[in-house]
C-alpha cells in the first residue's frame, strides 16, 4: 500500500467517502441542508432536490449572493467541506426570518 493512499481492502477511502455522502444526501431528498464549501458562495442553505452520480442538486433558499437564491444549483459532492441535514430534532434557522425580526425590533 502506498503511503499517500489510504485504502480499505480494494476500495480507496475517497471512494468510500463519496459513496457514503451520496447515500446520505439521496436518503434525505426533500429535506433542508446547510453546506459549507471552499468556493464562493461558501455557504448555501436549501432543499436537497436530487443526487445524480456524485453531484447534488439543491434549491437555494439562502446564500451570500442574492442572485443565486430561489435557484437550483448543482454542486459536486467532493466540494462539500461541512454539511448538516435537518433531521426533525434539530433545525436550520431561517436567516431571512431572523433578519426580518431584527428589523422589526428596530422599528
Amino acid at each position: 500500500m502506498s503511503e499517500t493512499k489510504a485504502n480499505l481492502g480494494e476500495y480507496e477511502i475517497n471512494d468510500l467517502r463519496y459513496a457514503a455522502l451520496c447515500h446520505e444526501f439521496a436518503k434525505n431528498i426533500g429535506r433542508r441542508t446547510i453546506l459549507i464549501i471552499p468556493q464562493f458562495p461558501f455557504m448555501v442553505i436549501g432543499e436537497i432536490k436530487m443526487v445524480i452520480g456524485d453531484y447534488l442538486k439543491i434549491h437555494v433558499e439562502t446564500t451570500h449572493i442574492s442572485e443565486l437564491e430561489q435557484k437550483t444549483l448543482r454542486l459536486h459532492i467532493n466540494q462539500i467541506e461541512v454539511f448538516f441535514i435537518e433531521d426533525g430534532k434539530f433545525h436550520i434557522p431561517s436567516i431571512q426570518e431572523t433578519t426580518e425580526k431584527k428589523k422589526r425590533r428596530k422599528d
